[in-house]
């Protein structure tokens, strides 16, 4: 470069800080309309986020809504999950005392016979309840049990998911 254009080029950038030297309102304000852009794009981030949050919640709302409706539409189709529950018997024992041998034998043969899940017991006031899970219902269940069991017991009543039994006095 010649010296003619460095001197020029000095002399240009020595105007440009001269005249913003003799007018510092300018700078000012021009500081402040940055600061004033940096607030707005601050604000519009804030707006932007704020849009963002309600659009996941309203996607995860509707991914929820989804899932119920394929499980209703599933259930219609091909049969509902809780409707295949199994059945729940009760078979009641009355007047017997806690720890009874026959009543033993009667919840054991229960409890390891397929097709039952979840037996469990309960004693009370001398009735002695055991509740199992089944797909069978309580007659099918009585009859499939063996006779040597059947036999400690008189059926006094039998419904679609009950059974009542006692045991026999010495009488009879």
């Amino acid at each position: 470069m010649t010296s003619k254009k460095v001197h020029t080029i000095l002399l240009i950038g020595l105007f440009c800080g001269f005249v913003n030297a003799q007018n510092p309102d300018a700078t000012k304000r021009g500081n402040r309309g940055t600061a004033e852009r940096v607030d707005q794009v601050g604000q519009t981030v804030q707006e932007t986020n704020k849009d963002i949050d309600q659009t996941v919640e309203g996607i995860d709302s509707t991914i929820e809504g989804a899932k119920e409706t394929v499980e209703k539409v599933g259930s219609i189709l091909f049969g509902s999950k809780k409707e295949k529950n199994k059945n729940t018997i009760l078979i009641s024992i009355a007047t017997v005392t806690y720890g009874d041998e026959n009543a033993e034998n009667l919840y054991h043969e229960l409890s390891n016979k397929n097709g039952t899940k979840k037996t469990s017991k309960t004693f009370s006031n001398g009735i002695l309840t055991i509740r199992i899970e089944s797909k069978q219902n309580a007659a099918t269940i009585w009859q499939e049990l063996s006779e040597n069991v059947r036999n400690l017991f008189q059926v006094t009543s039998m419904g679609e998911n009950n059974i009542v039994v006692r045991l026999p006095t010495e009488t009879e």
